[in-house]
């Protein structure tokens, strides 16, 4: 079936172009070879691809991967060694790369199972980072649990591009700020803090959201909440809005709060904790405890400030 048989069979309600407006029903002169496009034969030159690369996979990729976890180590290393002198942009900079590249290259890649065929299970899709707070120390320690992270991206994401069911899907998730009547400027506004935050603020929340659904969903059929708090923490759960930190969700319901879609101190603790402590506790503590109140105070600083430049190198 080609997406122009898909189109013909559409009811047409407007003559909308394409490109500007999601409503739209009718091909711009750009898009027109969209229509000509044979989806079945698109879809076995990519599976026919995917098997050649695949047979080129070996040793010379997992060398590259090496490698750049190397790279992404002594990054990480030279900014935290050179971070309790002062604060500085190289410190920052080095700080931020080795934690964004964990993710955007390592993390990510190993995770679509990009070396299960050539690293001899170490570093396989379905044990990296996952199953015991030891490998996600060591494989990929983040805002979020890489269990989440597996299922929010890898399945829901990818597997519902543009779709509503995609819990990525920015026009979706941002349409409150679209919609608001709020003047432009504090609109970009917003969106400059959201980009600064969004990694611990909206990511970690929404994937742990993701997850804690899918697990429910594989346990079984659970028994209906009783009370009006878990009622609305259900509620939440199966909602498509993106769930974000939000100061109500430490009031409770009967109070005019607002319900979290998982139990808040399994997410505090398990989830955003442990990066927290990894990287903002313990470095300018045992700084402090060595070189000084002084020195552990830059390092802190270092380190807000590489976090906010890899929440918007990453976003």
């Amino acid at each position: 079936m080609t997406t122009k048989g898909i189109l013909q069979d559409t009811p047409k309600t407007n003559t909308e172009i394409s490109g500007s407006s999601y409503d739209a029903t009718k091909l711009s002169k750009e898009d027109a070879w969209i229509g000509e496009c044979d989806l079945d034969e698109f879809r076995q030159e990519i599976v026919d691809l995917g098997k050649k690369l695949l047979q080129q996979q070996g040793h010379a990729d997992l060398a590259h991967l090496q490698k750049i976890m190397s790279w992404s180590r002594g990054c990480q290393y030279i900014g935290a060694l050179t971070m309790w002198y002062c604060v500085n942009p190289l410190s920052v900079f080095l700080l931020s790369l080795g934690c964004m590249s964990r993710w955007a290259i390592i993390g990510h890649h190993i995770c679509h199972g990009g070396f299960d065929k050539c690293s001899e299970g170490r570093y396989n899709r379905f044990k990296f980072g996952v199953g015991s707070m030891w490998r996600r120390v060591v494989d990929w320690l983040d805002w979020m649990l890489v269990e989440a992270w597996n299922v929010e991206h890898n399945q829901l994401h990818h597997y519902h591009l543009g779709e509503i069911d995609d819990p990525d899907l920015v026009e979706h998730n941002l349409a409150f700020l679209r919609v608001s009547p709020m003047p432009k400027p504090l609109k970009y506004i917003a969106v400059t803090v959201m980009a600064m935050i969004w990694k611990w603020w909206y990511y970690s929340p929404n994937t742990f959201k993701v997850l804690t659904r899918i697990n429910k969903r594989r346990a079984g059929e659970p028994t209906p909440p009783t009370t009006k708090q878990g009622k609305a923490q259900a509620a939440a759960l199966e909602s498509h809005d993106a769930a974000t930190i939000h100061p109500l969700w430490f009031i409770p319901v009967t109070l005019g709060g607002e319900a979290a879609p998982f139990p808040l101190i399994t997410f505090f603790v398990n989830v955003l904790g442990p990066f927290f402590v990894q990287r903002f506790f313990l470095p300018p503590l045992l700084i402090s405890m060595m070189l000084g109140a002084p020195a552990g105070r830059n390092a802190l600083i270092n380190l807000v400030l590489a976090e906010i430049l890899t929440n918007v190198h990453r976003g």
